[in-house]
Order: structure tokens, then sequence, then C-alpha cells
């Protein structure tokens, strides 16, 4: 976790980095692995901490060593933890940490210094701020996150 001003080394080298990433690995070969137990392997590989029988259905972690997933956990398409943002041109930099059992929905989006308790569930495209702790056995949805209220039947 750090910040660093815009304009600096450290911030192009890892600007290179992720389009690398996203430019090369990820049409050419991470993509054929979504959804299979290889792409885990791949990115506990580059220095995520990826937990056992993980459903990784997105590749969109580009901090690798800012990710630490559960066990159990589910991340489906297109979600992912954001672990970098640009804020008054200085690059802020903080770990995501995903609880086990979580459930991550489709292009849903964790930005960094938050973590999502044990047993948590995420609705389809819901953002969770930064600093935020979504607390374990719970249900969010919406952007930003609020906690999943259930429509009354009548």
């Amino acid at each position: 976790p750090k910040s660093v001003p815009m304009w600096t080394l450290f911030v192009w080298l890892s600007e290179a980095v992720t389009s690398l990433h996203e430019s090369v690995s990820v049409p050419n070969f991470l993509n054929y692995l979504r959804g299979t137990p290889f792409l885990p392997m791949m990115f506990r590989l580059m220095g995520t901490k990826i937990g056992k029988q993980v459903y990784l259905d997105t590749t969109d972690i580009t901090e690798y060593d800012c990710v630490e997933i559960g066990d159990h956990a589910e991340l489906n398409s297109f979600c992912g933890p954001q672990t970098h943002l640009f804020e008054d041109r200085i690059m802020k930099i903080g770990n995501v940490i995903i609880g086990d059992r979580v459930t991550i929905s489709a292009r849903s989006i964790i930005l960094y210094h938050a973590e999502v308790g044990c047993d948590a569930y995420l609705g389809p495209l819901t953002l969770v701020m930064k600093g935020e702790q979504i607390p374990a056995a719970s249900a969010w949805t919406g952007s930003p996150a609020v906690p999943w209220r259930k429509a009354a039947v009548k």
C-alpha cells in the first residue's frame, strides 16, 4: 500500500505491466483459463494470495500482490478487486481482502483498502467503496454498496 505521484517511474512501470497484462496475456492466454482451476494457479504464480477451490471467472487483477482471496470464494464474470485509483494526480494503492466463501456477482468492483467478510454476497454491479468493511454473512448490492433488502411479498 502506497501513494505515488502520477508522473514518476513507478507509476509508468506499473501502468506498463498492467497494459501488457490486459493487452497480451489476457486475450492470448488467460481468457481461455477463466472458470477453470488453472486461472487461480496462474494468479498465484504472479503473487496473488488465493485460497483453495476458488472459482475465478475474471482476469481483472492488476496489482497481484495486493489481493487476498479466501477459500471457496466465487468471483464471477468481469468483477474485480480494484487495488489502485488516481486521485488528484496521485496513484493510491491498497490491499483488497476477500474472505472465505464470498460470492461476488458479475461486474462488481471492490476498491482498495476494502475487506469483504466471510460468507458475504455482493449482487451484480455492486461497488464496494475504498476502506469499506462488508460484514460476514451479509448481502449487499448497489453503487455504492448498501445492505440488500428483500422486496416485501404482498
